[in-house]
């Protein structure tokens, strides 16, 4: 009896050690079982997909609100007011291979723009456009206080720019509906008939960037000879008495670092037998700080009544930074014939003097532009403009004008703008008319 408890004993010892025995290398083989899963789960997250080659010849389409790459551009500080570079969105085309940069972008931009205006006494234009040549030297155009309103400054305009083989190729097509008449006025006499509009072409430019400094310019486009970047902004579209407008053109332009010039010739000022181009050219150079110095020059053939002269005007400006919060600016113009013809935006001066020559003239602006806020600015401005000999057929002498406005901008896609005009007309006579204006605009940006 002993004997076989003893044996029974040994053998449940032995039944219990191979059991302990068994579960330990279960144990150690679900350990490295455990182990062996991390180690794949670590595998899988570290693999990333490989890119996919793209076909030959296709490019990466992106789509952004603003101007993107197309925020180049010659413009007047007299029209900052309409320029918004967040406004209006971009396409650009970029090559998947090895250019990271778009190679072409589009850009679609444009505004609906407001103008109420109220004249005192008198009509003294559009709304968006105040003239002093309105004024008469006995009254006759009192007609009493005036209002008008006008959207005839909308805006729809087109860039791009395109990267070739042989430089970058840059266009601007800019329209506004600034033809035709506000309100149905049985004396209107545009063509295009009492209260209508029709589209008017402002910007038809192409830019070849042939080099790094170096660009060829074909199209209509600002005045060459313009001082684009004196003045402040106003809301009245016309703005200071010496002013700039647009027209076609071939230029070649030259700017590397603070200094920038070009010559250009530019369609005929006056009508000649020869028929010859207008030559036209500016010197530029910034200062560090915010400081700009601009001075131009011009010249016509100038013909009337069969007489050989020569038409010309000289303008020089500058912008002076104070302490990054106000600017002040100046311009100067001179000129024979061609001064009171193309760089006064007036109908109050002949271009000829009594005697048959070209009209001598001068003309000057300063101005004051304050930053209230981020949002916010004030802006003031003096121009005037003088006949220095007896015209022929008009009497008027000397003519004063004089700017003050605040602009709003809210948000990115809007702006707004109160401005009071002063005009004085000086007769050779002795005589003298003013003139005042109150106006809002605002303005709209898709």
């Amino acid at each position: 009896m002993t004997v076989r408890s003893d044996m029974l004993r040994m053998a449940l010892l032995g039944g219990v050690a191979l059991t302990v025995i068994t579960t330990g290398a279960a144990a150690d083989e679900l350990a490295i079982l455990k182990a062996q899963l991390a180690a794949l789960e670590n595998q899988v997250d570290s693999i990333q997909p490989a890119p996919v080659p793209a076909p030959t010849g296709s490019s990466l389409l992106r789509y952004e609100r603003g101007h993107g790459g197309n925020t180049w551009g010659l413009d007047a500080v007299r029209d900052s007011v309409n320029i918004n570079d967040n406004s209006g969105f971009t396409i650009a085309i970029t090559p998947t291979a090895d250019l990271p940069a778009p190679v072409a972008e589009v850009t679609v931009y444009g505004y609906a723009a407001g103008h109420v205006a109220y004249d005192f006494d008198q009509s003294l234009g559009t709304a968006s456009s105040f003239k002093a040549s309105n004024l008469s030297a006995d009254g006759a155009d009192d007609i009493g206080d005036h209002v008008s309103l006008s959207h005839r400054r909308s805006r729809f305009g087109i860039k791009s720019k395109v990267d070739t083989g042989i430089g970058r190729i840059r266009t601007r097509l800019e329209f506004d509906a600034s033809l035709g008449t506000d309100i149905d006025d049985s004396d209107a006499t545009d063509t295009a008939g009492a209260g209508s509009t029709r589209i008017r072409s402002r910007h038809a430019v192409g830019h070849w960037d042939m080099t790094r400094d170096w660009t060829l310019s074909v199209g209509q486009w600002w005045f060459t000879a313009a001082l684009l970047p004196i003045g402040v902004s106003t809301v009245d579209s016309a703005g200071a008495l010496l002013t700039h407008s647009r027209r076609p053109q071939v230029r070649l332009s030259y700017s590397d670092g603070p200094l920038s010039w070009a010559v250009a010739m530019e369609n005929p000022s006056f009508e000649s037998e020869t028929n010859m181009p207008n030559i036209a050219g500016y010197l530029q150079y910034d200062i560090s700080g915010g400081h700009r110095f601009i001075v131009t020059g011009e010249v016509a053939d100038w013909e009337p009544e069969g007489e050989d002269n020569l038409g010309w005007a000289v303008q020089a400006g500058a912008n002076i930074n104070l302490v990054d919060v106000a600017t002040l600016t100046a311009g100067f113009g001179y000129g024979e014939g061609l001064l009171t013809q193309k760089f006064v935006f007036e109908e109050s001066f002949d271009n000829v003097e009594a005697g048959g020559d070209p009209l001598e003239a001068l003309a000057f602006l300063v101005g004051l532009s304050v930053e209230l806020s981020e949002t916010a600015s004030f802006n003031t401005m003096f121009s005037y403009v003088e006949a220095l000999a007896e015209q022929d057929g008009n009497e008027e002498e000397q003519v004063y004008k004089v700017h003050a406005n605040v602009m709003w901008r809210p948000v990115k896609q809007m702006r707004m703008g109160w401005e009071v005009i002063w005009a004085r007309k000086q007769f050779e006579e002795g005589q003298a008319e003013d003139g005042v204006r109150a106006t809002f605009a605002t303005w709209f940006f898709f």
